[in-house]
């Protein structure tokens, strides 16, 4: 139901619209969406209280051009006063008062066919526009039409009613049928329209106060035109002392204010109000290159960052999360840079990679950072095993299974690897380990891109990001008629070798730093630092198991000292320095170990001479007696 008001001046002019009304209905039939309404008043704000919820506003010159100014959200119909309006008021006041000079006070709106209009009346008859329908400014017109010697005043109802109250002499201004029915047609058609519009604005309203998020917008002026309930109650203002008001108002000192009045666009912009963080967006609105204000969108940070643990818990029960990036690999040497530098710019595309690396090189580690460094970086992370799944169960793990497929199987079926990784990264590590059969089956999928479950009869589409890894020569493999070669140039798209820790030793003592500095926390103990000389005994060794291997000696290091500082003599127990990589000679490393023997020798000799008793020097060398007796037994100092 549309809902049209009519707001007048007077009492009579209320009849003339019923009048009006009725005509139009005969002639062009009756509409049952429409109903009307006819009151009389010329107050705006008054108005606004009385008829706030109407469709559609029909009212006169001045208060029309009121209301207009409020950029009300709805169309103000305004009743034209023509020429034959004032000719006809102008004849009634000399009817009543005689002939005398006329005064014609309103507003522009009402009087403006004064200007358009050559028509030759009996009388002077001068207009006297005033600012607005307020009675302070009528009468300034109305007292400058006394001051030039009009007789008579010609003006709407309050302007009429103060005149005769001060005995001067005023005729009303009316507004003919023809008039009314003029502006009945312009309502009617300004209904249908808003008919439509109001059903639009139904559906965006309900959007709009339904979601989670608070919405403000505002007008090319900053005067607020939405403000939605989520809005209300996160900022705690009622939406009714807002609307219509400037937003520098309701939000006095406040960054929300500031980004509506800017005009730009904001991206997960932080924004502090009341003791609370909240994350904002907003973008312009504009309509043909013309401006229309700004609309943001705004949620508390805590709510946002509650739902993320939401979704990464759910997540993580599944294991499907990839939890490192490429901050969190540790190297600083040329060999671990260019893998990493590699890593990241093939992250940036969708070709699959293969990451080969020997064992404890960190394989997942880089695929986990590919992934979260790409455009699947929202999507679910699966990492499969190939080697740990047995044979006769890896199909169904990789590809799901129907209800009833076999004997076992779940009663709903099971989604495989590959469907729960739609829309993120599939990581199949020791991708060697695949039979030939199931080789043929993922060269289909690859091909594909659409994977048939075991038992079932139709295909199931996927996107995903393939990464697999190994730590065998696939070249080889291939020879030996092992691996299938159009699968491995179908993974080998792109391709990263992980240097082994012997082609990085620069860096060992910042891998083991590392691991020292996370046991020595775990197992509640202090700063532990590594010396220069367990540091060279830790660089001679080639560590054959890699990244793994320093992570459990340091673990053994960290549960061992007793100190500060783990020595040359802790790292040379629990590392067998006498190993060699292939490239270095066995005396090279045992020359190097016996001089470090020398000097540790040297450097307990010099502390002992210098000590009362081998507590003193155990403390100077910060290690424990225990220690001290055991390593000057062992380099021949128990004398």
């Amino acid at each position: 139901m549309i809902q049209i008001a009519f707001v007048v001046p007077d009492s009579v002019l209320v009849d003339v619209v019923r009048r009006a009304w009725d005509l139009h209905d005969s002639l062009f039939g009756r509409n049952e969406e429409l109903q009307y309404t006819v009151d009389y008043e010329i107050m705006p704000d008054k108005i606004m209280k009385d008829h706030g919820d109407a469709d559609v506003i029909v009212c006169r010159g001045g208060t029309a051009a009121a209301l207009k100014k409020k950029n009300l959200l709805r169309p103000i119909v305004e009743i034209p006063i023509t020429i034959s309006d004032i000719v006809v008021s102008v004849r009634r006041a000399i009817k009543q008062y005689g002939e005398s000079p006329i005064g014609a006070v309103g507003t522009i709106n009402t009087i403006r066919s004064l200007y358009l209009s050559r028509y030759k009346f009996p009388v002077s008859v001068k207009p006297y526009p005033t600012a607005s329908v307020e009675i302070d400014d009528l009468i300034v017109g109305m007292e400058r039409a006394v001051k030039d010697g009009c007789g008579i005043i010609l003006a709407g109802h309050n302007t009429c009613n103060y005149c005769r109250e001060h005995g001067i002499p005023a005729g009303l201004i009316y507004s003919s049928i023809e008039s009314v029915f003029l502006a009945i047609t312009e309502a009617k058609s300004c209904a249908h329209t808003a008919m439509v519009e109001k059903e639009n604005s139904m559906i965006s309203r309900s959007i709009v106060d339904n979601v989670f998020e608070g919405i403000i917008t505002v007008d090319q002026d900053d005067l607020i035109r939405t403000f939605n309930p989520a809005a209300s109650e996160l900022l705690n203002i009622e939406a009714t002392q807002c609307i219509g008001q400037p937003v520098r108002k309701v939000l006095p000192d406040n960054r929300i204010s500031a980004i509506l009045s800017g005009g730009q666009s904001y991206t997960n912009e932080i924004v502090r109000i009341m003791g609370e963080n909240y994350v904002v967006n907003s973008t312009p609105m504009a309509h043909e290159g013309k401006s229309l204000g700004t609309l943001i969108a705004f949620q508390a940070a805590q709510t946002i960052s509650n739902t993320e643990s939401r979704i990464r818990d759910r997540l993580r029960v599944s294991g499907h999360i990839a939890k490192h990036r490429f901050e969190d690999i540790l190297g600083e040497s040329q060999a671990v840079q260019y893998a990493i530098h590699q890593a990241k710019r093939f992250a940036h595309v969708d070709s699959n990679v293969l990451l080969y690396g020997e064992t404890g090189t960190g394989k997942e580690l880089f695929a986990q950072s590919i992934h979260n460094e790409s455009r699947w970086a929202s999507g679910p992370f699966v990492a499969v095993n190939c080697a740990a799944i047995p044979e006769n169960l890896m199909e169904s793990e990789l590809f799901g299974y129907e209800p009833g497929a076999f004997t076992g199987a779940v009663k709903t079926g099971k989604a495989g690897l590959f469907e729960v990784a739609h829309e993120g990264t599939i990581f199949l590590d020791e991708i060697s380990e695949l039979s030939l059969p199931l080789q043929s089956r993922l060269l289909r999928v690859i091909q594909e891109r659409e994977i048939r479950r075991v038992g079932a009869n139709r295909v199931i589409p996927i996107n995903v990001r393939i990464i697999s890894a190994t730590n065998r020569d696939l070249n080889e493999m291939i020879k030996k008629g092992k691996f299938r070669e159009d699968l491995y140039y179908r993974l080998k798209v792109l391709s990263v070798d992980l240097p082994p820790v012997r082609e990085r030793k620069s860096d060992v003592r910042l891998l083991m730093q590392y691991f020292i500095d996370y046991y020595a926390k775990k197992f509640g103990k202090g700063k532990i630092n590594l010396s220069d000389e367990a540091e060279q005994v830790a660089s001679a060794y080639d560590w054959p198991g890699n990244i793994r291997e320093i992570r459990n000696i340091s673990e053994q290091l960290v549960v061992l000292c007793e100190t500060d500082t783990i020595t040359y003599a802790e790292v040379r127990a629990v590392v067998p320095v006498k190993k060699s990589a292939e490239n270095e000679q066995p005396e090279t490393i045992q020359a190097k170990a016996e001089r470090l023997a020398d000097l540790e020798k040297q450097k307990i000799a010099e502390v002992l001479l210098s000590s009362r008793t081998k507590k003193e020097a155990a403390e100077k060398l910060g290690i424990s007696k225990t220690t001290l007796w055991r390593r000057c037994k062992e380099l021949g100092l128990n004398n």
